[in-house]
């Protein structure tokens, strides 16, 4: 090829390469919000800046993906450098709950397709290092007992995280988030569920008093506190959504979240005939269909409005010194010791948290169970509708029932007040 051929050439290229650029579609609003979002949090992430990563997980699409997830959930829990190795001599010894985990294990990753010899080995690889990851909780803290629910939170931790990532996670999601929920009773749980009832009479008083009038309890959402809704939904993007907001606040959150969905049915709850075991129904299913970043946004407001020891006192109702939720920002048991809540280079240091576990539940006043604050008669109700539920079909009655009244504490508090 001729020199003036090469030019001739070179400069049609160009004229092609100009008027591609002149044609290329500008950026969609969305795209240029996406483009932000993520400098936004590349930004937090490496400079660990916490504070923006839970304003952030309030707007919007949360962190985007799993590949920006992998980066901030290690970093809000504080396993995104090695844990404090020191010998833990229970590790060794099985935990008394281990015969459960295995039952729980066998059903999960139930969306994995088995229809060819590979497809089952990865499935039974994917439960087993579920599995894997409760027993290593366990066995590193044997004061906690495990609760049919929490496979589920380490099943969502292990999908975007993978198995090591999960493994440290899952431990401190247990002590920080959801340690309430892994006593030897529900108590501490049905507690922070009557703190419900007190935000819908400060936020929504004809809906409390629809509730009241129909005598349903505040326990019909209990899956979704214990499982940050990971039993409830089946669209796994929006459980990750919830865990982008949920891990940047205070363990409370969810009953705030909770509050929020069943404001958000308020037309269609008071046009339910007002009768317990049909109100009940109706409010124990997650609606699939629900506007997640509406209810996210007005949990906040509600949070920001009753923080949780605002709302302890406003509902006269506290929770124990001891509970996660107190505990969450005082100095030796929170994630983040500083003013700036940086997440430090330090590993966490879960031996405060253990002493709290093995010291006995601190009252914070002499007050006594949640469930006396509820007539005699709406709690008999409530486990004769139980009962027929079960009698009928389980699958109807929802984790969240079959929970509780597998609660010894709240069988024992039927026995004692002579409901059963």
């Amino acid at each position: 090829m001729t020199r003036t051929r090469q030019l001739q050439q070179q400069k049609k290229t160009a004229a092609a390469l100009s008027g591609s650029l002149r044609h290329r579609r500008p950026k969609t609003k969305d795209t240029l919000e996406k483009e932000k979002r993520t400098r936004l949090l590349d930004e937090a992430i490496v400079t660990g800046n916490v504070d923006t990563l839970r304003r952030i997980s309030v707007t919007g699409a949360g962190f985007i993906n799993d590949g920006i997830r992998r980066r901030a959930w290690p970093l809000l829990l504080r396993t995104h450098v090695p844990r404090r190795e020191q010998h833990v001599a229970s590790q060794d010894i099985p935990h008394k709950d281990e015969g459960q985990v295995a039952l729980d294990v066998i059903r999960s990753f139930t969306h994995l397709a088995t229809d060819s010899k590979s497809r089952q080995s990865v499935k039974k690889q994917r439960q087993e290092e579920l599995q894997q990851i409760i027993i290593d909780v366990l066995r590193r803290h044997p004061k906690l007992a495990y609760y049919q629910g929490f496979h589920d939170v380490c099943t969502c931790l292990l999908v975007v995280l993978g198995k090591e990532a999960a493994t440290l996670a899952a431990e401190s999601l247990a002590l920080f988030f959801f340690r309430d929920c892994m006593l030897d009773n529900l108590e501490p749980v049905l507690n922070q569920l009557s703190l419900m009832t007190a935000l819908l009479k400060l936020e929504d008083p004809e809906v409390q008093a629809f509730l009241d009038k129909s005598e349903t309890l505040p326990f019909f959402p209990l899956s979704w506190v214990i499982t940050w809704c990971a039993h409830d939904l089946n669209d796994f993007g929006k459980v990750a959504r919830l865990f982008d907001f949920l891990l940047c606040f205070n363990p409370l959150m969810s009953i705030y979240l909770t509050t929020a969905v069943v404001m958000a049915r308020r037309e269609e709850l008071l046009e339910v005939e007002c009768d317990n075991a049909m109100v009940h129904t109706f409010l124990t299913k997650f609606p699939k269909n629900i506007d997640l970043e509406l209810v996210i946004s007005h949990a906040h407001q509600l949070y920001i409005t009753y923080p949780p020891e605002t709302l302890q006192n406003r509902a006269e109702s506290w929770l124990d010194e001891s509970s996660c939720v107190n505990t969450f920002s005082k100095p030796g048991t929170c994630l983040y010791d500083d003013d700036n809540e940086k997440a430090t280079s330090t590993p966490v240091d879960f031996g405060p948290i253990d002493v709290v576990l093995s010291n006995p539940l601190v009252k914070r006043t002499k007050g006594q169970s949640a469930l006396v604050k509820y007539p005699p008669n709406a709690l008999q109700l409530y486990r004769r509708n139980m009962m027929t539920m079960v009698a009928f079909s389980a699958a109807s009655m929802g984790t969240a029932a079959l929970l509780l009244m597998n609660s010894g504490m709240f069988r024992e508090w039927l026995s004692n007040s002579g409901l059963r």
